[in-house]
């Protein structure tokens, strides 16, 4: 489980700490910074992979990534990620690269990194300084490597021998193994409306493209797991997820109709909701799930049902809501234990409620 993470100067996020929760609500109105958390958060998940670079310049680079109001004189020039899981804690720092030594100036570039096993003050398993990279092997000895590092990536996806540097590894598969959903293109193009040849899918994609064989795919794995939430969310609504021809696609029918109706004819905020069905009963749970406004295009009378189904996910997934919707937030905690946490807005930086002011006092837990 994520048991804390510390962001600073990640756009609004200047010096930003929080203990997560099995179940972690993050609310607030809009433009307090909830899209900031989101994103710098799942950028954790883009460095494992090596797209470090390319994300950040999908969102305008590294200037524009980076906190833009007035700094101390010993507030650093750099966007910090700090996070203490239960099996490893993990730090890194990035700036802005030379300009005499590249043209891709608004790439990032590495300057530290520090990846412990036991803890933030625990063993030291790898580390970095700017192009230098140590690593700790299967004999516990602490190996410099001489390969030619990427400034721009960090060390979890540059280092890939699994069997001689097992710890640095294994932080990397628990980061890819988090899963993050931001809404859900449902247009009239949206792939989820096509029929489509279908596949065993234990896991939705991040746009929902694979919607009916992951519904399928959980149907076969629980039968009858997905009706109750289904009936409760629209009463007397059946659906499937393979048509008379065969072809995967959402399919719904309901008491006065003659024929299914396909996914093409569905409205957004009812393939929306499935999508979150689908994505909060996988047959293949992850360690990490963070939704971030769920509830958009959905009715009011669909929050309930989202919130039971929050509730019941799966124990070994730990679940972040990001979320504006104060029923919803509400919602979640009548059914289960769950951490609740308000951004507000303070001279353009995001806090929490509580550390609204000039001088703050750190408190992790309530």
């Amino acid at each position: 489980m994520l048991r804390s993470l510390h962001l600073r100067g990640y756009r609004s996020l200047r010096d930003f700490r929080l203990k997560l929760g099995r179940v972690t609500v993050i609310t607030g109105e809009n433009g307090v910074g909830k899209s900031n958390f989101y994103r710098a958060l799942s950028m954790l998940q883009r460095m494992a992979e090596g797209r470090l670079a390319e994300s950040i310049a999908q969102e305008g680079g590294m200037p524009s990534l980076m906190w833009a109001g007035d700094r101390r004189t010993d507030e650093p020039h750099r966007v910090i990620w700090e996070i203490e899981h239960e099996i490893f804690s993990f730090s890194i720092e990035c700036g802005l690269p030379r300009p005499a030594i590249t043209a891709f100036k608004l790439d990032p570039d590495l300057k530290e990194e520090v990846l412990r096993f036991g803890g933030a003050k625990g063993r030291i398993m790898a580390k970095r300084k700017r192009p230098m990279i140590e690593v700790r092997d299967a004999e516990g000895r602490l190996e410099a490597l001489t390969l030619p590092f990427h400034p721009t990536e960090s060390m979890l996806s540059e280092v890939r021998d699994g069997s001689r540097y097992p710890a640095l590894t294994a932080s990397r598969d628990i980061l890819l193994g988090w899963r993050f959903y931001h809404q859900f293109r449902s247009d009239p193009e949206s792939a989820m409306r096509q029929p489509r040849v279908g596949f065993h899918s234990p896991v939705l994609a991040h746009d929902g493209s694979n919607l009916a064989a992951t519904l399928q795919t959980i149907e076969e794995a629980k039968p009858g797991i997905l009706d109750e939430t289904i009936e409760a969310a629209f009463p007397g609504t059946k659906w499937r997820a393979v048509d008379d021809s065969g072809s995967f696609q959402l399919q719904i029918a309901r008491s006065g109709l003659n024929r299914w109706l396909n996914a093409a004819e569905l409205s957004d905020g009812t393939l929306r909701f499935f999508c979150l069905c689908a994505a909060l009963m996988s047959s293949r749970p992850s360690p990490l799930l963070v939704l971030n406004e769920p509830e958009s295009s959905l009715h009011p009378a669909l929050l309930d049902p989202l919130a039971g189904m929050i509730s019941r996910v799966a124990p070994e997934t730990q679940v972040i809501v990001v979320t504006h919707s104060q029923p919803l937030a509400a919602a979640i905690t009548e059914r289960c234990e769950a951490k609740i946490v308000e951004l507000v807005r303070y001279e353009d930086e995001t806090r929490r409620r509580g550390d609204d002011s000039a001088k703050r006092s750190w408190t992790f837990d309530e």
